[in-house]
């Protein structure tokens, strides 16, 4: 029986009352448009039910999110099933259930474990089994054999050849990738103890997110190789994989020589790159995604006097068996880094000459401050039994070339101070530390280093769009020379196509838009209509500072936004296809989100 109080109601009453009270109380919106998209499905309205469940999914909780997205998808998916049963209407084609499919697939990545998501799913698939193949043809709105070239097959050309091909819907016969060497051909050519600094981990089906190293979603490098930090080698087998597996359309071993615009589109002049006769390919886009690894800063004009006497790093094939065993590493940011951790790990001696001691930098801007994968190694090699010593700051102005061997000349800079990392375990050793605290480093004081070997210069990469055949087609920001001598050129190694940019700390003004690429709001050339840039050289400037999308996981957020102008240039409708690319984090026009910390290592 109930306990009655004084005033008559038992206190069951009370608590069912009160807890009716307080649910009523904190219903948030989301659950009442809920609400209401399931009634209003269940009377058969699903126009009215889809708005309703749009309603829902402005503001509220995963799961309530997840509820909201089933039950849009439901809303769509019902009349194209009552479609299929009707034999007086037409029935509905695959592309048709693609926003259902969307629906279901964001319900799942907002709850994974919704099992109501999870059985559309497995209803849609059988659905769709059941469908006959669609073969959509479009009829070309030019008259050009191939609707986009992408020169080079590495990460960007390869991601966007796939996004263009499977999301946006483009004839593969028609979207032509040109490499002068294989699938990958920039990875095949690291030194082979490189590794990628940020790591692989195939997260997908948990997450919102996917492998960092990956070039399209749904694909992982930790899966195909099964490495947390694939070397060059490696990453290249899964680049391959992916253009088989998706059967798109590769010219290897074919340099591209020329790229002339013209109305309506452009010749692209190409010829064997063991040599043989130029031909011309026509195309009505170029998308450029060459790379930058193969275009080391100074093959157009010396860092500074002897550069030319120097080994560049990409250049090395393996750090074990390159001659010498006491080198002087000009550079050091990720590639100087990674020459010294590799040297050490090798037994060989080397010192570091950088402008900025990058080993004590810290910014929020990942792009701007050693990767925690280098800073690790750096970190072991100094703990080693042959620690690399590094100096800084330091200019390099001059290299010479004596009898004994070679001479570079450096110049102290002034003592920074960089703040930030507390509670980082210091890169140098305590007795390291003290040693360097004790050399004289008067700021404008000249010093010499010997070296029995060709310095390895760490300075970077001019990149292909400078050097390359579309160095004419781009305009580019004015590049601002550092006060006093000639830059060292320490730099911000293009992590996953290993492309160094030229980002000394001494640097005034634009940062890393000092000679940058200048691009519209699609990554388009803003002198040459129809020209995209894709990749590791992208820079935009917005108003958080200069933005560069320098590793995969950055870059490939543009893949969609230039798929998508490319493909309303061919007349296609991409509603459908962008708002795939938003699900899956792959178009990124909103600059708004991202964090900038160009500073001292740009």
């Amino acid at each position: 029986s109930s306990i009655q109080t004084p005033l008559g109601p038992s206190l069951e009453e009370i608590y069912v009352k009160t807890m009716a009270a307080q649910e009523e109380k904190v219903a948030s919106p989301a659950q009442t448009a809920l609400d209401k998209a399931q009634a209003l499905f269940e009377k058969s309205e699903f126009a009215a039910a889809a708005q309703a469940a749009d309603d829902g999914l402005l503001n509220t909780r995963l799961s309530v999110l997840a509820g909201c997205a089933v039950l849009r998808g439901k809303a769509i998916l019902a009349p194209l099933l009552e479609a299929l049963e009707d034999e007086s209407k037409p029935d509905p084609s695959e592309t048709d259930f693609r926003e259902a499919w969307v629906m279901f697939q964001l319900a799942l990545r907002f709850h994974p474990e919704n099992e109501e998501a999870q059985e559309e799913v497995e209803k849609l698939q059988a659905v769709i089994s059941e469908l006959p193949e669609e073969d959509i043809k479009y009829e070309a709105n030019h008259p050009e054999p191939y609707d986009v070239i992408i020169v080079g097959a590495g990460a960007s050309g390869v991601g966007t050849a796939l996004l263009l091909c499977s999301l946006f819907g483009l004839d593969p016969e028609r979207v032509l990738l040109v490499d002068r060497g294989e699938v990958g051909e920039t990875f095949r050519r690291w030194p082979k103890e490189m590794r990628f600094i940020s790591p692989s981990f195939n997260s997908q089906g948990w997450t919102q997110s996917f492998d960092l190293n990956s070039v399209a979603y749904g694909t992982s490098p930790a899966f195909t190789v099964h490495q947390e930090h694939p070397s060059g080698a490696q990453y290249a087998t899964y680049l391959q994989a992916i253009a088989e597996t998706n059967e798109l359309s590769v010219k290897t071993g074919t340099d591209v020589t020329a790229v002339n615009a013209r109305d309506g589109g452009f010749d692209v002049e190409v010829k064997p790159a063991k040599g043989g006769i130029k031909t011309t390919l026509k195309s009505r886009y170029v998308v450029w995604a060459a790379g930058e690894f193969q275009y080391p800063r100074g093959a157009d004009e010396p860092a500074f006097p002897g550069a030319e006497l120097c080994t560049h790093n990409s250049s090395v094939r393996s750090w074990a068996t390159h001659a010498g065993d006491d080198f002087i590493v000009i550079g050091g940011y990720e590639s100087g880094m990674d020459a010294a951790s590799n040297l050490s790990k090798c037994g060989k001696k080397c010192t570091v000459v950088a402008s900025t001691a990058f080993w004590d930098v810290s910014t929020e801007d990942p792009s701007s401050e050693l990767a925690p994968y280098t800073s690790q190694r750096i970190r072991d090699a100094c703990a080693g039994p042959t620690p690399p010593k590094l100096l800084a700051p330091l200019r390099v102005f001059a290299v010479e070339k004596d009898a004994d061997g070679y001479v570079v000349k450096a110049r102290w800079g002034e003592n920074v101070y960089h703040e930030g990392g507390e509670h980082r375990q210091p890169v140098l050793t305590a007795d390291q530390a003290a040693a360097q605290a004790t050399t004289p480093s008067a700021e404008g004081k000249e010093v010499e280093f010997k070296t029995p070997q060709p310095p390895l210069l760490c300075a970077g990469f001019a990149g292909s769009c400078k050097l390359g055949a579309v160095k004419d087609l781009f305009a580019f920001g004015e590049p601002v020379a550092p006060e006093g001598s000639d830059d060292d050129m320490d730099d911000e190694d293009e992590k996953e196509e290993a492309c160094d940019h030229d980002h000394a700390a001494e640097k005034k003004g634009g940062g890393c838009l000092d000679g940058a690429p200048l691009l519209t709001p699609e990554d388009e050339s803003t002198v040459t209509p129809g020209l995209f840039l894709v990749g590791p050289s992208v820079v935009h400037g917005t108003s958080n500072g200069p933005l560069s999308f320098c590793f995969v996981y950055k870059f490939r957020q543009r893949f969609g936004v230039v798929a998508d102008a490319i493909a309303r240039g061919l007349g296609r409708e991409t509603d459908a296809a962008v708002g795939a690319c938003r699900d899956m984090n792959m178009f990124l026009d909103d600059f708004e989100c991202c964090k900038a910390a160009c500073g001292e290592a740009c």
